[in-house]
């Protein structure tokens, strides 16, 4: 029984795993405030809406871009758990050459998504995660992670023109009938909408045609990945689990190492 906690900028995702699946989720907020203890007591609180048992728990690994909460999580497992949790970075013995300039900056997230993608579709790869950033990574036809591009989030980007702007409404996350729209919420959801999958298919289409490529994976997850869906002219596959079955292949690998 695997714990995996993927620490984002905005949200903490815990899942509990047994074997290949995935017994449940959850989002949190990312907090900076919440003590060790409370996020144990969170986690044992979880663990039995899942009907599972901390002691069924026999192997933790953390994916962060926030080390501070890394810490803090590396403690608790320890602490209350007894396991040392396998923290994901640069250095872990993966068949995933990161041909960058620095192996160092790449994120945990984007580690755990291209050697997710590397496992589960045809190279060479562009992933797109949409979640705090839209990050764009990018995996050649020999497996070599290339690097990519990182871009504001949607809600990022939504939440700024908001804050920015004192009359404009508060809207949700739709694709409008028209791309010009008659009204502000349908001029609003038309920007951010076809504004997001525009940009994503322009930039995919840009990495394609700089790579030379003729037939690529192309992969979007994170959280507004679903609502592209038959919407974009590039995605190939949306796969909402890319970065915990990333999480599970490099627990499995490095545990069989």
């Amino acid at each position: 029984m695997l714990l995996a906690i993927d620490i984002g900028n905005t949200n903490i995702v815990i899942a509990i795993i047994d074997g290949k699946k995935i017994i449940k989720n959850w989002r949190i907020a990312t907090s900076h405030t919440r003590t060790e203890d409370e996020f144990w007591l969170t986690l044992k609180l979880l663990s039995e809406d899942a009907n599972v048992a901390m002691k069924d728990i026999d192997g933790v690994i953390i994916s962060s871009v926030v080390p501070h909460l890394s810490s803090q999580f590396k403690s608790m497992t320890i602490t209350h758990l007894n396991i040392e949790p396998i923290i994901v970075d640069h250095t872990l013995p993966l068949e995933l050459k990161l041909a960058v300039d620095n192996p160092a900056e790449v994120g945990a997230d984007r580690i755990c998504n291209a050697y997710a993608a590397l496992k589960k579709y045809k190279l060479p790869q562009i992933i797109i995660d949409l979640g705090t950033a839209t990050t764009y990574d990018v995996v050649s036809e020999n497996g070599e992670y290339l690097g990519g591009i990182i871009s504001p989030g949607v809600e990022v980007s939504f939440r700024n023109l908001i804050k920015k702007t004192a009359l404009l409404p508060k809207i949700s996350f739709k694709f409008p009938k028209n791309i010009v729209g008659s009204n502000t919420v349908d001029n609003l959801q038309s920007g951010i909408t076809y504004g997001t999958v525009t940009q994503i298919d322009g930039l995919v289409k840009k990495i394609i045609k700089e790579k030379k490529w003729t037939d690529v994976s192309v992969i979007a997850t994170g959280g507004f990945a679903k609502y592209l869906e038959n919407k974009s002219e590039t995605i190939e596959y949306i796969d909402n689990n890319l970065i915990l079955d990333g999480m599970r292949m490099i627990y499995e690998k490095v545990k069989e190492d």
